[in-house]
């Protein structure tokens, strides 16, 4: 199959992971992949760092008739069978240009449970562009279906994001804690992701602030990059190490002994699979997929949305229980072998083009 992605987003996040990932599977089972997105963005870049042919257009708006007369003349170039769009932005333009021109497989991925508008433009992108929509969890999906009682349940497919398990495997990894200057004795907490607001970073401060007085020999390690970076550097917090963005995840998994991940909103934390992947237990948040992921009690702990409180005391259970979270960590790993494994995810992605493909010739 020729299958053509559209993103129109110019940052660099867990959906954009997702979609690199994934047109990198699908090539490795034979189909020819190509992306369509914004010029200049990282996205465009790392796709081509890893040889994924890369096509730019401005994405004006919604309707704009260049972007869709571009479009339309893409897909007929490229004989594109399947097309997966990222946002709404891409679901019309895209849509439209395959209703106008080159026939294609139309399907809009929901990676965040943002509420969708009882609109019509909405009813009608939905109801008559898209031939399926893929939501990236159950909770993704019952939040569309809550808010939009007019789609179908039918047609929302709900395919996990995955991992390789086998990536995390600790015998094959080095270790990062000689590089952050922490010994192999202390306890390290680790958060991965964007340095911004919706990650929910000033309660994880406050929070370890709180559980750093009690244990001093833990560490807080925040990995990545983002608008807060400054500010928390100039915080100055003691044992809070800024380490910056690191490619390398399954050598920061395997240096930590806990993954937080308090996010006030969230697409789905793919940065959890990974963490339990790697037998880590999890430290997250009651919003959106998160508690589908991790399970309270069992691969870790759930706590409310900026609750300082138990943000701290979670912290503290892992500290003080070593041999829970071990528990919790092995249930984690086997968790992800059931659920999240990336091969299975692309097997249902696979098979969902192939029937729309079939049932659209």
């Amino acid at each position: 199959m020729n299958i053509l992605f559209i993103n129109s987003i110019q940052m660099f996040g867990g959906g954009e992971v997702w979609m690199l990932r994934t047109l990198n599977e699908l090539r490795q089972r034979d189909h020819y992949v190509f992306l369509l997105c914004r010029p200049d963005t990282e996205l465009a870049d790392r796709a081509r760092e890893q040889h994924i042919e890369v096509h730019t257009i401005n994405m004006r708006g919604d309707f704009d008739p260049v972007t869709i007369w571009q479009c339309a003349r893409l897909l007929r170039k490229l004989k594109v069978d399947v097309v997966l769009t990222n946002m709404d932005k891409e679901l019309r333009f895209a849509g439209l240009a395959a209703h106008l021109g080159h026939k294609c497989v139309i399907i809009p991925r929901r990676g965040i449970d943002y509420p969708l508008k009882n609109k019509f433009h909405y009813r009608f992108s939905y109801n008559v562009l898209a031939d399926a929509i893929i939501a990236n969890s159950n909770a993704t999906k019952h939040s569309l279906l809550r808010n939009a009682p007019w789609l179908d349940p039918k047609r929302i497919i709900v395919i996990y994001n995955g991992v390789h398990p086998e990536n995390f495997d600790h015998h094959a990894i080095p270790t990062r804690r000689t590089e952050w200057g922490i010994r192999p004795t202390d306890r390290v907490i680790g958060f991965i992701g964007q340095l911004d607001e919706r990650k929910g970073l000033h309660a994880l401060l406050e929070a370890f602030a709180r559980t750093a007085h009690r244990h001093q020999f833990v560490h807080l390690v925040l990995v990545g990059k983002g608008p807060l970076h400054d500010w928390i550097a100039s915080k100055r917090l003691d044992r809070v190490h800024l380490v910056g963005f690191d490619s390398n995840i399954p050598a920061v998994i395997k240096s930590i002994d806990c993954l937080v991940l308090p996010s006030r909103w969230e697409g789905f934390g793919i940065v959890l699979i990974e963490a339990m992947a790697g037998g880590k237990p999890c430290i997250t948040t009651r919003v959106s997929s998160m508690p589908e992921i991790v399970i309270d009690g069992q691969t870790g702990i759930v706590v409310p949305v900026d609750d300082v409180d138990a943000l701290d005391e979670a912290m503290t259970f892992i500290i003080e229980n070593p041999k829970k979270s071990m528990e919790w960590g092995a249930a984690g790993k086997e968790r992800v072998e059931q659920m999240f494994r990336l091969d299975r995810s692309i097997d249902e992605l696979e098979d969902l083009f192939i029937r729309l493909v079939e049932e659209k010739s």
